[in-house]
């Protein structure tokens, strides 16, 4: 997920005034144009000296010195943070947002204005990559090219890295601008009223739902999985477990990164995708293992889950922001009436991040651990023979024969499977994810499923339970914000 792009467009777009803002002119417009660009080529001329020193630095990395890789990520990461403030002054500080309507001449083009008012942070991400492409840093080690990057090389790796970055994000940002001016066009006031929230969140999380899959491979490069005894494999598998998508893709990483992710909630606008890395370090059985793992996502609805998670955190968020309100509010202005005249904004805008930031944290992390668990089990299955005590072990095939429940040697399959990952990817085995959790935790899991099928029930109640009771909350805040007009508030910068 590209963080730091999330919190540009929300130092872009999140904390704006709800009056239209007026344009820049004359010489307030060009200090404001000649600010952002000297903080561009600032963060060039940065990015291309830790891109020398990197290559400089070669000889120590070859020795076997770790130390170049904790300062090149410690520099790089600080590099990072410093785009993000560069561009947070560039907004507020010399207030490129109205310059960008001064030089629009005031006339309201939302998307190219908004392209625009974005254009120095993918200006100074390109450079950033631009500077950094002799020292790569995949998921796993580091990579130093023998030579000079060639314009044409630079010019490959900062595409590709545009694509990651922003393939997943600028699309969806697209489609709601566009909508947002489609609706105002066709029907004027739609928005504005009281069912305007809602028609426009539910009609954005149904094309998200459908156009997801191509956001994907537009920012990540895929293939279709040629033909062969894997692919044939994986499609008697799904053929078995009732799983249908548009295909099954090789996800090109230059054989750095060893994953697996599926896509799309409905059959023909689905996709699996296998990293080049996972085909060529896993073996057959793994694989297949992970492509159960994927469909158990499917299986158990989680897409969908997720997406109705966050329309019914809008309420959540909408209570506790309205309930935080008045404490952020006097702090902003004490500090504001001090300081600075737009800091206020600036408080409550960061209040309502954070915020937002620790909700998703707590609680979403908390959701996705256990559903990754759930998917976990389903990989287990999804190579299991159905013997409580195997070895022997076969190979279920054929699609009648339905799932079957967890066998020792379907467990070790997909033990092995994470086990695998985590060595190519470097990733240690107790490191904790928000997301996933450790390796090693989930393994502890599976583990403790063996000849356990009572065991299996509990965990598959246990999740049943927490999908109601997370349901029925969002629910009641959702209806309850909306009643009570809390909704409309926290969307009233929009």
């Amino acid at each position: 997920m590209p963080y730091l792009l999330l919190l540009a467009l929300f130092l872009a777009f999140g904390m704006e005034p709800s009056q239209p803002l007026q344009p820049l002119t004359g010489g307030a417009l060009w200090y404001s144009v000649r600010a952002t660009l000297a903080f561009v080529v600032l963060v060039a001329v940065l990015a291309r000296g830790l891109g020398w020193w990197g290559m400089f630095q070669k000889r120590k990395l070859e020795q076997g010195l770790p130390a170049f890789p904790r300062a090149y990520s410690a520099l790089a990461l600080g590099l990072d943070l410093f785009c993000l403030v560069a561009f947070a002054a560039v907004i507020h500080r010399y207030e490129w947002p109205r310059a960008v309507r001064g030089l629009m001449g005031g006339r309201p083009h939302h998307l190219v204005t908004d392209a625009l008012t974005l254009l120095p942070f993918v200006l100074m991400q390109a450079s950033y990559w631009w500077g950094l492409c002799p020292v790569r840093r995949p998921a796993y080690g580091f990579e130093l090219e023998s030579r000079r990057p060639r314009v044409a090389d630079r010019a490959l790796f900062v595409w590709r890295r545009a694509r990651q970055s922003f393939g997943l994000v600028l699309p969806v940002l697209i489609l709601y601008i566009l909508l947002t001016d489609l609706a105002a066009w066709m029907w004027p006031g739609l928005l504005t009223g009281r069912w305007g929230l809602p028609i426009e969140a539910l009609t954005m999380a149904a094309l998200v739902l459908c156009l997801s899959p191509y956001f994907i491979r537009l920012a990540w490069p895929t293939s279709s999985l040629p033909r062969g005894a894997l692919r044939t494999r994986l499609e008697n598998q799904a053929r078995r477990l009732g799983f249908r998508c548009a295909d099954i893709l090789v996800w090109d990483t230059e054989y750095r990164v060893v994953n697996a992710c599926v896509t799309g909630s409905l059959p023909g606008l689905r996709y699996v995708l296998l990293t080049d890395g996972m085909i060529q370090s896993l073996s057959e059985d793994e694989i297949a293992a992970v492509f159960g793992h994927e469909i158990g996502h499917i299986a158990h609805r989680h897409l969908l889950f997720f997406g109705f998670f966050f329309l019914g955190s809008f309420g959540v968020l909408a209570l506790l922001s309205n309930w935080l309100d008045p404490s952020l509010a006097w702090m902003a202005q004490a500090l504001g009436n001090v300081l600075h005249s737009s800091l206020p904004l600036a408080i409550e805008g960061e209040g309502v991040l954070i915020l937002s930031a620790l909700y998703f944290l707590v609680v979403f992390g908390f959701l996705s651990r256990r559903f990754e668990r759930q998917a976990d089990v389903y990989g287990c299955r999804s190579v299991s023979c159905g013997q409580h005590e195997c070895p022997p072990h076969h190979e279920v095939e054929g699609p009648s024969n339905g799932l079957t429940g967890p066998c020792p040697i379907g467990i070790r399959i997909f033990t092995n499977a994470l086990l695998g990952v985590a060595a190519h990817n470097g990733i240690e085995r107790r490191k904790r994810s928000w997301r996933h959790g450790s390796i090693e935790r989930r393994i502890q899991f599976l583990e403790g499923l063996e000849g356990r099928p009572e065991a299996v029930a509990h965990f598959e109640r246990g999740v049943s339970r927490l999908r109601a009771v997370v349901s029925i909350g969002l629910i009641t805040a959702l209806v309850w914000a909306f009643s009570g007009g809390t909704l409309d508030a926290l969307f009233s910068m929009r």
